[in-house]
């Protein structure tokens, strides 16, 4: 199991785009909070020169991308969609890549139970 260091606590969707956008490259993604649906997640990518955030669906019991693969664990979800690549795509068909996790400095992110 990867460690959880692409689990960034505490910023908002612009400061998200922000570093990935400074820091990252194409394929790059976080993990945050979701600021519209408290309790739910929101995937962060940068591709293709921009951000797209998606957002993860936290039902209590599993998380989900609003339909697809259930998993137990935001940390399942993740590695399950960095390792089969091609699995995560856009409405329109397009292939999201998360390759490059950004990771937080924050050393309490290891301890959360995400």
């Amino acid at each position: 199991m990867s460690s959880r260091r692409w689990f960034w606590p505490t910023i908002s969707g612009i400061e998200a785009e922000k570093l990935l956008m400074e820091r990252g490259v194409d394929c790059s993604f976080l993990a945050r909070p979701s600021s519209s649906n408290p309790g739910d997640f929101t995937l962060s990518v940068r591709r293709n020169g921009e951000v797209t955030h998606i957002k993860i669906q936290n039902s209590g019991d599993f998380y989900d991308l609003y339909g697809g693969e259930k998993f137990a664990t935001l940390s399942e979800l993740v590695q399950y969609y960095m390792e089969n690549q091609g699995q995560l795509k856009e409405k329109n068909g397009e292939i999201i890549e998360l390759k490059y996790p950004l990771n937080c400095a924050d050393p309490t992110t290891e301890r959360s139970e995400v």
